[in-house]
């Protein structure tokens, strides 16, 4: 086990002096009697060297093959090198895993982390610019499965990009995507750990939420047409999470239309929707929101009746990545509230 460690931390100094590992050169600066010391100090022979060499490389160079969410098989030859992210979800996504110098263009609102700014915009998650796409030359496009328009995505098809689909559906899906986005970009150790700490964090979370007494939830999408969502949208595990029921949780489609009357009929503790754009901390109550302000007439319903309209920061609980726990946080908060006031 010893001379393998001391073979493999031979093979990594070397290739950190390349600027394109894992080719391994047997004259790095210095030449080869500097080349002959180090391998004496590492205490190993050259032609063990060499043999280790070129195994690391056929290791390193081996084709990536993964299943995305849409059940497609995607083999990359090679971890990608320029990507393009077509939803800021995604962006956040591919920072997290460590891919964030990978990114050659993204769609409007990619706007985290910082970064992200300074990144060529292609479009929006409807309209992609195809021409400025072609132009940046990707060798991957991370596409969000069920927000990007089909009629762009079969576009985008056309011009023959390796294309991967994403879609988390729960909580405990995003650090598989994390991963996986780890192992397209060749930095599976930085999306590994990223993982490791969401685990951890909505571990915490679900402990510290655990026996809450249900509340009952509408979570508005849009007030025209009115929309909410079903159980099968990460949102509603975020209400699960904080002990919320979902008064529309058994309706079929992802994101049902709704009739006012219906949402009179459900009578929620709590109506919750979301700030757009908010970066904020937590939830801040929605008294006199003009996208809630429709619900104030009924003064009969629970929520109304016990001042429970509540905001939640826009970017935390609508975009379904590494920030969604931030979201959950404030969910939590408002829900707590709720509680109280029962």
């Amino acid at each position: 086990m010893k001379f393998v460690k001391r073979v493999m931390a031979f093979v990594g100094w070397v290739s950190g002096l390349s600027r394109n590992p894992p080719v391994v050169s047997m004259r790095p600066q210095g030449g080869r009697k500097s080349m002959d010391r180090r391998i004496t100090a590492f205490g190993l022979s050259r032609p063990t060297v060499i043999l280790f060499a070129a195994w690391a490389s056929l290791a390193q160079a081996a084709p990536i093959t993964l299943k995305d969410d849409a059940g497609h098989t995607l083999t990359l030859k090679a971890p990608a090198q320029r990507v393009i992210s077509l939803a800021p979800s995604l962006t956040e996504m591919l920072y997290e895993a460590g891919g964030g110098d990978k990114l050659v263009g993204a769609v409007e609102y990619s706007d985290f982390p910082p970064p992200a700014l300074k990144v060529p915009r292609i479009g929006s998650n409807q309209k992609l610019d195809l021409e400025r796409i072609a132009t940046l030359k990707p060798d991957l496009v991370l596409v969000w499965f069920h927000g990007n328009a089909q009629r762009e995505i079969e576009r985008l098809r056309a011009l023959n990009i390796p294309m991967f689909y994403l879609e988390p559906h729960s909580i405990a899906d995003i650090p598989d995507v994390l991963e996986r986005i780890g192992q397209l970009t060749g930095s599976e150790r930085v999306a590994g750990a990223a993982a490791t700490r969401f685990k951890a964090r909505h571990a915490t979370l679900q402990k510290e939420n655990a026996g809450r007494a249900p509340v009952r939830v509408f979570y508005q999408i849009a007030q025209k047409p009115l929309l909410t969502i079903n159980d099968q949208q990460i949102i509603s595990d975020v209400i699960r999470l904080c002990g919320g029921v979902n008064v529309f949780g058994k309706e079929s489609a992802l994101v049902p239309q709704l009739s006012t009357e219906s949402v009179v009929a459900a009578n929620p503790d709590v109506i919750l929707t979301a700030r757009m754009g908010g970066h904020g901390d937590g939830p801040v109550r929605a008294m006199d929101e003009a996208s809630l302000a429709a619900w104030l007439k009924f003064g009969s319903l629970t929520a109304v009746k016990n001042k429970q309209l509540w905001l939640i920061p826009g970017d935390t609980i609508s975009r379904h990545g590494p920030r969604i726990l931030d979201g959950a946080q404030s969910v939590c908060a408002a829900l707590d509230e709720a509680r109280r006031m029962k």
